[in-house]
Formats: structure tokens, C-alpha cells, sequence
């Protein structure tokens, strides 16, 4: 046998060893599919896991963040809490002072300035409750009674400083009112009553307020305007300002009024007809300031008239008239040589001439003159009131 040649049982050997391996090689390849399979899974998972651990670096990230702008924050607040403290009362004084809402009177609502002052702390309470100028203004409300002990404790804190008040007006609750206010009637300075169509009573005086120097009245009926005269013929001579809201005013009875409006200087008021527009400054010759509202129908020639007083006039009407219709002959009449400023709102036609003859008559210091949008004022007729007064600025309303 050559060197070439095989025996017999070495090739049985070699089947059965390529047999067995065979057999491994299935078995390894298996495994490893397996293992695949298995280390899928795993990355997978670790896939999920690394999701929400950036979900949750992320929601960390978040609150450590909002932390520190919690701790910035109170720490701020600790440090302005310690440099208020340190305030002197003074400055503590001036501050709530600038608290207080401009031109509003105000009511004991614990959420409001200045009630809202005294619950901070013992300190703040004590500065808010012994400053006058925080008390000075109040509105009572209809359900007073039930709240009575909060304003007098209130007024009691103004201390004898001028006080504003505003006040309801319904029936049979006057009596009630003036119990409250009698110990302060004296420090009334400033007055707005609010009446409704039951509300007036006999022992209501406006003479009782001897320091009273403005006064304001809102009404819901006409029914009342003669009671409200009645009430105001004897007004304090201290009184320089009326407002009187709500009904339009008969001057045939406020005649009975004079001379008890001579010392008035503002007032704001309708008026029933245009006539009453003179009657009303011949009733009150120290008026400086005027706004009235009125319906302008036609009317008769009036006597001239001069009024030496009067620096700013605001007149309103509501109808518009023909181009024929001389209801604004009052300028015919009238002589306002102290008259500065002039706002004329809803009229039509303007009376163009009739006011320049106004103006030269007049001899006034006019420096505005402001006309509402529905005036069609040509730039020649601007420029013919300039003419007469050079430092007049005329302008009118776009609504």
C-alpha cells in the first residue's frame, strides 16, 4: 500500500468527525441566533432606560432651575422685608401714601388700600392708622348699617382732616346718616349724594355742612328738582363748587336761590333750555368755570349781558338745527372779557359770525377754542378768528 492510500477505517474516522462537527457548527450557530435575539432585547431596553433618564435629567435640570429662582426670590423678598423694616415711618408714610387710587373715594373692603395696609404686619397697621391723609376719603354704601362700627372707625382715624364723602340718599336712612356723621359734619369739604326718586326728606340740609366747598347730586327723577332746590337755597357760604347730575335743572326755580350761589366759582349742570344758560351766570356773578349740557331750541332775543368772572366754558348740546334757526343767539348778547378757554361739542350749524362778533365784543384773553367733529370749520374761518385773537389755537374733536 503506497504512502497515497488510505485504509478503511481512517476514512470512517474522518465521517464521523465531520459529522460531529457538523452537528457543533448547528448547535454554535443557534446559540449565537440566540444570543443575538437576546442582545437586541437588551439594547432595546437600554434604549427605553436611556429615554427616561433624559426625561428625568431633563424634569432635574427643570427643578434645579426653578430652586434657584425660588431661592433668588426669597431671598430678595427677605432683604426688601428687612429694608422696609428698617424704613423710617416717615418714608414708610410716603409710600402708602402713592398706595391710594387718584380722584376715588374709597370703602372699608379688607382687600382694598388702604384697609388692605393695616393686615400686613403690626408695624405697617400702626404707620396706616396714624396717617390722617389715608382716611380723608369715603364712600358709604347702601348696606352702611351693617358695617356702621368699620366707618366710624374710619372717620375716626382722619383726625380732623378735611374729609370727601360720598353718600347714598334712600328713604327714611338719613336720619341713620347723620347720627354716623355728626361728629364730623365740620370736617366735610367735599360732598357727592346720591338720591333716588323715594330717597329726599325734609330734615336733609345742605347748611349743616358749614365747611363744605364742593358739592355734588345725583338724581334718577325730575320729580326731585324742586326738592333738590329747596335743598340747596341755603347752601354754607363756604361752598364754591356744584355739580348737579342726572335731571335737567328749571332755573325759573333756582331764582329763589339768590344770593346763595354768589359765591360760587365751578359748577356743572343741564339746563332745560338755553335761556337759562344767562340766568344762571346773572345767579352766579363769581363763576370761573361753567360746563353745562342743554337742548338748544329756538329762543328769544336775550338782554345783553356781561360776565367779568368767567375763564372756561364747556358747552354740550344734543339736536341739530336748520342753517335758518338762530338758537345760539346767545352770542348776540353775551360778554365773557375774561374767557380763556372755549369747548363747544354738538352743535351744528356753528354760528361763524355770531361768535366773531362775540369775540370782538368780548375783548377776551381766548387762548383754546375746541369745536366737536360734527363743525365744518373752513381754514378762512379759522384763520378770521386767529386774526382777531393771534394766540388762539383752535381744534376740533375726531369723535
Amino acid at each position: 500500500m503506497t504512502r497515497y492510500q488510505t485504509s478503511k477505517p481512517s476514512i470512517l474516522l474522518a465521517i464521523r468527525n465531520y459529522s460531529a462537527f457538523k452537528l457543533d457548527y448547528q448547535n454554535i450557530s443557534a446559540i449565537v441566533t440566540e444570543r443575538q435575539q437576546q442582545l437586541d432585547a437588551v439594547s432595546y431596553e437600554i434604549s427605553l432606560f436611556e429615554t427616561v433618564i433624559d426625561s428625568i435629567n431633563c424634569i432635574h435640570r427643570q427643578l434645579v432651575a426653578k430652586k434657584n429662582k425660588i431661592t433668588q426670590s426669597m431671598n430678595s423678598h427677605k432683604r426688601l422685608v428687612s429694608a422696609l423694616w428698617r424704613l423710617p415711618a416717615e418714608v414708610l408714610s410716603q409710600i402708602f401714601a402713592h398706595c391710594l387710587p387718584i380722584g376715588h373715594r374709597l370703602s372699608p373692603a379688607s382687600e382694598a388700600v388702604p384697609m388692605l395696609l393695616t393686615r400686613i404686619c403690626r408695624r405697617w397697621r400702626e404707620v396706616a392708622v396714624d396717617m390722617p391723609s389715608l382716611w380723608h376719603r369715603l364712600s358709604v354704601g347702601k348696606d352702611w348699617q351693617r358695617r356702621a362700627f368699620c366707618y366710624e372707625a374710619w372717620l375716626k382715624r382722619s383726625r380732623g382732616r378735611p374729609l370727601s364723602l360720598e353718600l347714598p340718599c334712600h328713604k327714611n336712612n338719613w336720619t341713620e346718616l347723620q347720627s354716623l356723621l355728626q361728629p364730623y359734619i365740620n370736617q366735610v369739604s367735599s360732598l357727592s349724594l346720591n338720591f333716588d326718586r323715594n330717597a329726599f326728606q325734609p330734615e336733609v340740609m345742605i347748611s349743616d355742612f358749614l365747611a363744605l366747598e364742593e358739592l355734588t347730586i345725583s338724581l334718577d327723577c325730575n320729580n326731585l328738582v324742586a326738592a333738590v332746590i329747596r335743598f340747596l337755597s341755603q347752601p354754607p357760604c363756604t361752598l364754591r363748587s356744584l355739580t348737579v347730575m342726572g335731571v335737567f335743572f328749571d332755573m325759573e326755580y333756582a331764582s329763589t336761590c339768590n344770593p346763595a350761589w354768589a359765591h360760587l366759582t365751578n359748577i356743572q349742570i343741564d339746563l332745560d333750555e338755553p335761556s337759562a344758560f344767562p340766568q344762571l351766570l346773572r345767579l352766579c356773578p363769581s363763576l370761573s368755570s361753567l360746563t353745562i349740557y342743554t337742548i338748544f331750541d329756538a329762543m328769544e332775543a336775550l338782554e345783553p349781558f356781561t360776565h367779568t368772572q368767567l375763564q372756561f366754558l364747556r358747552i354740550f348740546s344734543d339736536d341739530i338745527y336748520d342753517d335758518d334757526t338762530e338758537y345760539l343767539n346767545l352770542f348776540d348778547t353775551l360778554s365773557l372779557p375774561n374767557l380763556r378757554s372755549l369747548e363747544a361739542r354738538d352743535i351744528y350749524p356753528w354760528p361763524h359770525e355770531e361768535f366773531k362778533a362775540f369775540l370782538t365784543r368780548s375783548k377776551c384773553p381766548l387762548e383754546s377754542l375746541t369745536l366737536g367733529f360734527e363743525v365744518l370749520l373752513t381754514d378762512e374761518q379759522r384763520a378770521e378768528y386767529v386774526a382777531l385773537i393771534p394766540s388762539l389755537r383752535v381744534s376740533q374733536s375726531t369723535s
